[in-house]
């Protein structure tokens, strides 16, 4: 099937991401063909440094995030290994792109590199195009406030707790995902019962604390009260959690899947002197929950 494909690793699926998708969309309606996104499983950065890269979505999310915000149906996501790094640019172009995916017409970003030491370029791929009888566009960077719209950017937004920051660049929640486990009971026994899922090793911790989240269950939204981090007030859990207080909502969700959308930053996480030190302030922060 022919199609307009953006390329892109597209973590975070932030608002340049959607520049792309939306060029992408508009060049398929005037050709006729079908929209689509590329991207990857892992990170390339990744596997070529060696390095693990905190990521702002998950690979599930990633493409969720692609298909209900901007439309683009069609997410191909493939894998990056070695031998996908070590094909020459321009066979790559030609054999996966044009040929293997069906794409008559390429966008990527001002900064797309791809394949064999990052030689594919934005300028190659544009000549490649012209030279071969296909069509491409590349898209200039995006700004806010004079500050350009990047993943690594807001990585380190969220890292520092700066969420309504960091919704700002993304046009959408940061959003934390996982299947709800059985914690120790103490929120329920606190009057406070919580839906804990493990923090993703692979992604973008926020900075531990409390923040106004939205939690997803369903397809419902309900407002919540979420604590990342080891709860020193209990013992300090060995890994880190994100604990989830909803409210206006009564019921079991062990082993249900949520979303839990981050909004805003309320406090630090830290140890409370007695139970009841920890009950009052837990009732503060719910004022700060829409």
């Amino acid at each position: 099937m022919s199609k307009v494909l953006a390329l892109g690793f597209f973590d975070g699926v932030h608002l340049w991401h959607g520049q792309l998708f939306r060029y992408a969309s508009e060049q398929a309606a005037k050709m006729g063909v079908t929209p689509g996104a590329l991207t990857y499983i892992t990170h390339p950065k990744a596997l070529l440094t060696g390095r693990p890269v905190p990521l702002l979505s998950s690979i599930r999310g990633r493409a969720e995030l692609i298909r209900t915000l901007y439309g683009i149906h069609e997410v191909m996501m493939e894998p990056f290994d070695e031998d996908t790094a070590r094909i020459p640019w321009d066979e790559y172009i030609g054999t996966v792109l044009l040929k293997r995916m069906g794409a008559v017409f390429l966008v990527a970003g001002h900064d797309y590199s791809f394949v064999h030491l990052g030689e594919g370029t934005p300028a190659k791929l544009r000549e490649y195009c012209a030279e071969r009888g296909g069509g491409c566009a590349i898209i200039p960077p995006k700004a806010i406030g004079g500050v350009r719209v990047s993943s690594t950017y807001i990585r380190g937004l969220v890292s520092e707790g700066k969420m309504e920051e960091a919704v700002r660049f993304l046009g959408h929640g940061y959003r934390l995902s996982g299947t709800v486990e059985r914690g120790h009971g103490l929120g329920r026994q606190l009057g406070f019962p919580t839906v804990n899922i493990p923090l993703p090793p692979e992604r973008q911790s926020p900075k531990w604390g409390v923040y106004a989240t939205t939690v997803h269950w369903n397809g419902l939204p309900y407002p919540a009260l979420t604590n990342v981090g080891v709860r020193p007030s209990f013992g300090r859990e060995a890994v880190p959690v994100v604990e989830s207080t909803l409210l206006n909502f009564d019921g079991d969700l062990y082993g249900e899947r949520i979303e839990v959308d981050f909004a805003r930053f309320i406090r630090p996480e830290r140890k409370f002197s007695s139970v009841e030190e920890l009950v009052a302030q837990i009732r503060e922060d719910i004022k700060s929950v829409p």
